[in-house]
């Protein structure tokens, strides 16, 4: 972004009626949420100060998702004409302009945010976008502009009883602003309930992230594309899964304290792949997720008190100390494992050990009741990752 322009105001249509009687287009559930909650959101991960939401009238659902967003700390206002979006601007204040129901891919946003004013995100002619307002012969907009408040007042001027938005698009277009091209990916076009189904399935596409390691690929993620349409139908919160789950590997660490092997490691292994839902589904609801840094933690300590329970479980058995030094090698490496992920935080195998690789790579061997030979093999797994990572980072320490 230009910083020399400041953060722009997001202005966000919100006043066309939705398919349910009374209702607004902008309160279409997706994902669990109205959709303008994910275009403020979206707006703000942007760039966006503030962001003016226009409306001529407040139903009780659109005053709860306001009341939602300022606890998060946004900075939402309503104003119910372009004159009074004119009032609330500054001559050279950037507008990041949204169409009523329209929802703009993160990277569409951010080529917006930096392009000269005034500017529009535009799509090829063609039947597949047959929805969006056209704009001359060959292009139709895409729902998303940057222009200034001086082109807000222009507009609000001469707007008359023509829709506000059109207004300030045509004028856009007349002006000759520059364009930028969203045919890789455009935005979403929510005009009814029937666009839900759709828009919901390419969200939780767009929410994937390369798998981190086998697990993750291999496990997690068909998990999540199977649960995540129910979590979504059923109206989950994501902070809910990740409480859950940093409660459950918490439990299942003092489980194993008192000697119950096996529940404390499925407690570990359920927790796994419902924090992996729960950041996926926070970020389908461009929702932040709930202290992500302590329910991470709680996770990871749950993991340690279930390595030192099977340590203390095989030395109690075997009457041999060195099962405690093996869990507290396992331990150690695990911890210098983490340290070196975050100085140098780029991609590694995938076969490098995590808390959850050590959990699953253990689950043979308990099935086979040899938990000390699990031990054992954890302890060179854990090791050989840490030595192979060593060697990858060579080149980037020197």
């Amino acid at each position: 972004m230009d910083m020399g322009r400041g953060d722009p105001t997001a202005l966000i249509g919100a006043y066309e009626p939705g398919p349910a009687e009374g209702g607004l287009r902008g309160l279409l559930l997706l994902a669990g949420a109205p959709l303008v909650e994910h275009q403020v959101r979206r707006a703000v991960k942007a760039g966006a100060g503030r962001v003016l939401l226009l409306v001529e009238e407040l139903p009780l659902e659109l005053a709860a998702a306001i009341a939602r967003l300022r606890q998060e700390e946004i900075e939402v206002r309503l104003v119910e004409s372009i004159d009074e979006a004119a009032d609330v601007l500054s001559a050279g204040e950037p507008v990041l302009l949204f169409a009523d129901g329209c929802l703009p891919d993160d990277g569409l946003l951010r080529d917006m945010a930096l392009s000269p004013i005034p500017a529009l995100a535009t799509l090829e002619d063609g039947p597949a976008h047959a929805r969006h307002e056209r704009i001359d012969a060959r292009a139709r907009w895409a729902g998303i502009a940057l222009l200034d408040g001086r082109r807000v007042a222009d507009a609000a001027a001469m707007v008359g009883s023509w829709d506000p938005i059109s207004t300030l698009l045509r004028r856009a277009v007349q002006e000759g602003a520059h364009r930028i091209a969203a045919d890789a990916a455009p935005p979403l076009l929510t005009l009814d309930a029937s666009d839900l189904a759709t828009a919901e399935r390419l969200l939780i596409q767009s929410a994937r992230r390369p798998a981190r390691d086998w697990v993750t690929r291999w496990l997690f993620r068909p998990i999540e594309e199977l649960a995540l349409p129910l979590l979504i139908q059923r109206r989950a919160e994501a902070w809910v899964l990740g409480a859950v789950a940093s409660i459950l590997a918490l439990l299942g660490g003092m489980i194993a304290l008192s000697g119950w092997r096996w529940a404390a490691l499925i407690a570990l292994l359920i927790s796994g792949p419902l924090a992996a839902g729960a950041t996926r589904l926070a970020r389908v609801q461009t929702r932040p997720l709930w202290r992500p840094n302590l329910l991470a933690f709680l996770r990871e300590l749950g993991a340690v008190l279930v390595v030192i329970g099977i340590a203390g479980t095989l030395a109690a058995a075997s009457g041999q100390w060195g099962w405690w030094l093996m869990g507290v090698v396992l331990l150690g490496v695990m911890a210098a494992l983490g340290v070196e992920r975050r100085i140098v935080p780029r991609p590694h195998p995938p076969w490098i050990a995590s808390a959850d690789m050590l959990g699953w790579a253990m689950l043979p061997f308990a099935a086979a009741g040899r938990w000390d030979i699990g031990m054992v093999v954890l302890v060179f797994y854990a090791t050989g990752s840490f030595a192979a990572l060593q060697r990858q980072l060579l080149p980037a320490r020197d």
